[in-house]
């Protein structure tokens, strides 16, 4: 073989080097190189949906500083943010942060998705150091790559792990699950900060919803608001896929005493030409669609918002037998979030108007003018330093009375000696009557412990009394809503308030509500309670934490006995009904049937006294006047 063509066949073999590389978009580099790392699909090549590709592809957009991906589950967030990371480390590389809500997601994304894609792709395996090579930095929170560039994997909830850092490209996972408000300060600022040194940096920002105050909803309200619309097979009209164009008929389950959606019946309709829209139709029209800016204000924050309706693997009807199961076990939150990719707008947190609250207060109603219906009372008490804060309510089988809300004050409170407890003990021995003056018992009170200063003092008070009973609320969403126990043997009830608060919520929004509820139980209020006692009965608002819905202050200088005074008493209310066994309202009326009739027979006695002494001077005064007034 002459020398030419050496020559030749060497070059054919080192062409592919020495020329520069094919011009792509990352996103068909991404269908090009990788594979799906778990699934159905897994080990097979990328193939992207239509409304992952402009996604994908603005990472590369020097005007985009950061990009804002809200949808929902197993759609969009995760499979863009994986293969961005992954198109930098082969094309641009540079350091890289990757941030999870927690340890344990984060663990899972480094040590399942991102690896088992790295071993499988060619085009990324020789890129990254070996774990066993020394002279480079390779575990579960670093990993260093070949030409010196590092990818480092974070947890969002501890935020100490982000100081220190510096990097032009932070991806952050599922942030709507961390605490904007923590202690460390809001995690999503303090991932931004890494990247100031930078003059380009990128900022990919991903998550399924939870509420309207959730870090993601935030962040999508001040990006472009992206949404994805799609043409109308029959009449091209171009619309964003949502929820409210699914039709579909109810169907009655249980007896006839609950309805929910019939998913064999749904359907998608165009809301332009009302048209049923098929399955396939579905599919071939989001191959056709294109993402449609709605804030056009914002330029360098790229927003995409896309729901399960757009996905071709899942069915309309499918969509709607998640809806039915939803609506069948009242979790609509997880349906909105999940499903539709939206927050869920808590009812529970609907700000009423201070003068549609104030109209509440009932002048027929107070301790001296009690309601016939009342069966008996509880009482809730707040220990606080200065006083005792205490609720009575009134309970019936159909209506909840809050009688009266008071303080007795003492100079230190958190001392058994003093004189609040014995006014305490000497207010729930008050003989109550109703308006007919039927008597009224307090069947049971709750007292706070959990004041760690008066802790001791509660349970001590609590000993010696036959009504009142220590408590200490808890947060688990799991609790039921009162559990006893016992605790240093004393016994002690644990609450669920945020389930207790959440149920007053739905007391307050039927009282103000103009829907006829007369099968609901209502809750009515006296005219003699505090005047701030609707301020403070609101004074918190429904967050989402950690995944669990708490209760938080609005402001945090907020007064709330009297939410909390409630609470307490409406579980004492509950407590004591489930110690009653089955139908106690049956033996409340019987106890109060006894009661009454214990009242009337003295009342007859004592009128038979009064007669028979009446009589008895009768007789000696006519006697007197018959034999003369002297005689």
């Amino acid at each position: 073989m002459s020398t030419k063509m050496k020559l030749m066949k060497l070059l054919k073999k080192t062409v592919k080097i020495i020329l520069p590389p094919k011009k792509q978009n990352p996103a068909e580099w991404v269908e090009n190189n990788l594979v799906f790392p778990d699934g159905q699909l897994q080990g097979q090549k990328v193939k992207l949906f239509e409304f992952q590709k402009k996604p994908i592809n603005d990472i590369t957009n020097p005007r985009v500083r950061k990009i804002v991906l809200m949808s929902s589950a197993q759609l969009l967030k995760t499979t863009v943010l994986q293969n961005s990371m992954y198109y930098f480390l082969a094309n641009d590389p540079s350091n890289q942060i990757f941030a999870g809500a927690t340890a344990g997601t984060t663990s899972k994304f480094r040590t399942g998705k991102w690896q088992s894609v790295i071993e499988a792709c060619s085009v990324l395996k020789n890129l990254v150091s070996n774990k066993n090579d020394k002279n480079f930095t390779n575990n579960d929170k670093t990993q260093q790559n070949i030409d010196g560039t590092f990818t480092y994997f974070l947890t969002l909830g501890s935020s100490a792990q982000l100081r220190g850092l510096t990097a032009p490209r932070v991806f952050l996972d599922e942030v709507s699950n961390v605490d904007a408000d923590g202690d460390e300060g809001n995690p999503l600022k303090l991932a931004e900060q890494r990247t100031k040194a930078f003059s380009n940096p990128l900022i990919m920002v991903c998550s399924t919803p939870l509420d309207e105050n959730d870090l993601i909803t935030q962040q999508y309200e001040q990006s472009n608001k992206q949404k994805f619309y799609v043409p109308c097979p029959h009449c091209d009209h171009s619309h964003e896929l949502v929820f409210e164009n699914v039709k579909f008929d109810w169907k009655i389950i249980d007896g006839g005493r609950r309805r929910i959606p019939d998913a064999e019946t749904a359907r998608l309709v165009c809301p332009a030409c009302d048209k049923e829209i098929s399955e396939a139709e579905r599919v071939r029209m989001i191959r056709k669609g294109e993402w449609v800016v709605t804030n056009p204000e914002v330029e360098d924050i790229m927003g995409y918002h896309i729901s399960r309706l757009y996905s071709p693997i899942n069915s309309i009807k499918s969509i709607v037998q998640d809806f039915a199961e939803a609506h069948y076990t009242f979790d609509l939150a997880s349906f909105y979030n999940n499903v539709l990719g939206l927050p869920y707008i808590d009812k529970e947190n609907t700000d009423h108007d201070l003068v549609l609250l104030e109209n509440l207060r009932d002048n027929t109603l107070d301790i001296e003018n009690i309601p016939d219906d009342v069966l008996g009372l509880v009482i809730g008490v707040d220990q606080q330093l200065d006083r005792l804060e205490l609720t009575t309510l009134g309970i019936s089988e159909k209506n909840l009375y809050v009688i009266d809300h008071r303080s007795i004050y003492s100079i230190d409170c958190t001392k058994i000696e003093a004189p609040a407890w014995n006014q305490l003990t000497a207010f729930s021995q008050i003989k109550f009557k109703t308006v007919s003056g039927k008597p009224l018992k307090v069947l049971a009170g709750f007292v706070d412990s959990s004041n760690g200063n008066a802790t001791n003092t509660v349970y001590r008070y609590c000993s010696s009394s036959k009504i009142f009973k220590p408590i200490k609320g808890g947060t688990s969403a799991t609790n039921p809503l009162f559990k006893e126990s016992k605790t240093a043997g004393h016994n002690l009830i644990n609450l669920n308030v945020n389930l207790g608060k959440s149920n007053i919520r739905q007391l307050i929004n039927r009282a103000v509500s103009d829907d006829e509820n007369s099968k609901e139980v209502q809750i009515h209020f006296s005219h003699t309670l505090p005047d701030d006692y609707f301020m403070q009965l609101t004074s918190e608002k429904r967050v989402i934490k950690a995944g669990n819905w708490v209760w938080v202050k609005k402001i945090s200088s907020e007064r709330n006995e009297a939410l909390d005074c409630l609470n307490y008493a409406l579980i004492c209310f509950n407590w004591y009904l489930a110690k009653l066994g089955s139908q106690p309202f049956r033996k409340l009326r019987e106890f109060n049937a006894i009661q009454k009739e214990k009242i009337n027979n003295i009342k007859e006695l004592n009128k038979e006294e009064s007669s028979t002494v009446t009589s008895t001077k009768r007789k000696t005064v006519r006697h007197s006047r018959n034999k003369g007034f002297f005689k």
